[in-house]
């Protein structure tokens, strides 16, 4: 009987090294993702303070646990001249999940949402997120590292491979956008 590949919106199997984390809608809520007064995650945003202490302790973004000798950024196309993230690295693991289980960064949508979460203090959005809101899609690549440089961008913490050659970049997915 011929197998038959699981559709483009199927919610990916949990790997057990993210069993230890939230659940929400069949995904894992990644270690950085804030949370609101009454319990709610904010998928897209992200926790300032956890942020802060991920890229300076070389924290994965998505477990929260120390990164190894392989570490992957994930950048729209438009923060590869950046050479830079202010979101943490991924182990290699966390990133195959993330690249399987996150819309945006698969290329499952074709517009950023249209209206910003409402955030607390300690969360972010993007510098740029007037420019995203209802904006189409961009490409993401997955920029694979051995260690990573911590400076200041936009006025928060970021990895910066800018003196640093990645073993590879590499395209994720493709984009489909609807016109």
């Amino acid at each position: 009987m011929p197998s038959h590949p699981a559709p483009a919106d199927a919610t990916p199997p949990i790997p057990a090294a993210l069993a230890h984390l939230p659940i929400v809608g069949g995904l894992v809520v990644p270690w950085v993702t804030p949370r609101t007064a009454d319990g709610r995650y904010l998928l897209g945003a992200v926790d300032a303070t956890k942020t802060r202490t991920a890229i300076h302790g070389r924290l994965c973004g998505v477990c929260g646990t120390r990164l190894g000798e392989r570490l992957v950024l994930l950048l729209r196309e438009s923060d590869l001249p950046r050479y830079a993230s202010t979101e943490p690295a991924l182990h290699p693991h966390c990133a195959a999940y993330t690249i399987a289980a996150c819309p945006m960064v698969a290329g499952r949508r074709s517009h950023y949402r249209a209206s910003a979460h409402q955030i607390g203090e300690d969360a972010l959005h993007g510098d740029d997120l007037d420019q995203r809101l209802g904006a189409p899609a961009e490409p993401w690549h997955a920029v694979w590292l051995t260690r990573y440089a911590v400076i200041t961008l936009h006025g928060h913490p970021a990895a910066s491979y800018l003196l640093i050659p990645p073993l590879r970049i590499r395209p994720i997915g493709a984009l489909q956008r609807s016109s």
